[in-house]
Parts: structure tokens; C-alpha cells; sequence
């Protein structure tokens, strides 16, 4: 993770996208499910001070990796990449 930290403070714009970002992936599932995800009881998650995790994210650079556009970018770039390519050693005009 030293690789991501950032010496500077992340600003409170960085820390709001990276906040709402995060509800937005939150909102996806039930607290109930992702209390069962994490392993913990579901108060739990409900007394999560989202805003401080996100600070948190943003401090060590991964606040991209919640984005769901960063994310959909990623995936449509890995789905271009990852096209079916011919096998090693096979001719392509035979």
C-alpha cells in the first residue's frame, strides 16, 4: 500500500466523490448482506462513519478503485484486452 500513499491531504472534493462513491456501491446490497460479507453484526455497518473510510482511501490513493467509473472503465478495457486471440503457434491463414 506505501506504493498508493500520498504525502499530501486529499482534498475535501476527493474525499466527497470518494464518500458518494461509496454509498453508491453500498446501496447495491442490504447492510444485512453486507454484514454477512464482512463477518461482523449489521449494527455494525450501520454505525460506519463512511466519510472517515473514504478519507482513508483517498489518503492512500485507492479512492479510483471504488469509483464505479473507474471500475466500469476497467472492465470495458479488460473486455477489449481480453478478446479471444488466436492460440500461440496457430497460423492465422490457414
Amino acid at each position: 500500500m506505501k506504493e498508493h500513499a500520498s504525502n499530501s491531504k486529499p482534498t475535501q472534493r476527493d474525499i466527497d466523490r470518494a464518500e458518494t462513491d461509496l454509498l453508491i456501491n453500498l446501496s447495491a446490497i442490504t447492510q444485512r448482506k453486507l454484514a454477512e460479507m464482512v463477518g461482523c453484526h449489521e449494527s455494525k455497518i450501520s454505525r460506519t462513519d463512511w466519510r472517515f473510510i473514504a478519507a482513508v482511501l483517498c489518503s492512500f490513493g485507492m479512492d479510483s478503485d471504488i469509483s464505479p467509473i473507474s471500475r466500469a472503465f476497467h472492465h470495458a478495457l479488460n473486455a477489449l484486452t481480453n478478446e479471444k486471440r488466436p492460440a500461440v503457434g496457430s497460423r492465422l491463414d490457414a
